[in-house]
């Protein structure tokens, strides 16, 4: 418990990874309330997935650095903020005039070598790409090279997961992974699954 402190926690009706940017329109009285007490202080509050009880949060999330912020001249706000580390929900310390909780960081375990986990990110990397030029082709566009995507194993599985286009639960699920390779592994049965449907619909399309 050496690591765990208290951060005000904003649920959200999507998933916020480490290093993700994301604009968010705050219009709520109570998250304006959070906001403001988020740039007096730290600028960092937690973000979890929206539950349908409200003081039961999920139970992983992610830290949320604010970058800039915009008054919009009314009762609204919008913030740019982008994800730092995982935390695990202790337990949930008030919900008056916002959610807040005691959280603990929840690092990734590292199971296997160093080339093993290089191996499957690169994996990675190839079915992301190839992805990505099969969708440049069917919507019109010259299929581009390789994409310059995070050399580092950790930023790459993170990357990968924020461009996903996965319900919001399943975006939790990569969250909460307990290793990288947990993480590399089920992204690669995603795009896998991307790939043959889009060569699939390449097929129809040609035939």
């Amino acid at each position: 418990m050496d690591d765990a402190k208290i951060v005000p926690l904003l649920p959200w009706e999507n998933v916020l990874f480490p290093g993700m940017l994301v604009p968010l329109e705050i219009i709520q009285p109570n998250d304006m309330l959070l906001v403001g007490d988020c740039l007096n202080r730290h600028g960092e509050f937690g973000m979890v997935l929206h539950s349908d009880d409200s003081l039961r949060p999920q139970q992983v999330g992610t830290i949320a650095r604010i970058i800039d912020y915009q008054p919009s001249g009314g009762p609204e706000m919008t913030l740019l903020v982008t994800g730092t580390e995982r935390f695990i929900l202790v337990k949930v310390t008030g919900d008056e005039p916002y959610l807040s909780g005691v959280v603990e960081p929840y690092p990734f375990v590292f199971d296997i070598s160093k080339q093993e986990l290089d191996d499957q990110a690169e994996q990675v990397r190839r079915l992301f790409n190839n992805c990505v030029k099969l969708i440049a082709v069917q919507r019109g566009y010259e299929a581009q090279s390789v994409l310059a995507l995070p050399e580092q194993t950790v930023d790459l599985g993170w990357t990968i997961a924020s461009a996903l286009a996965i319900p919001p639960n399943d975006r939790q699920r990569l969250l909460e992974k307990v290793t990288p390779t947990a993480l590399l592994q089920s992204e690669i049965s995603y795009l896998q699954t991307l790939l043959s449907e889009l060569r699939e619909q390449s097929s129809l399309e040609e035939s």
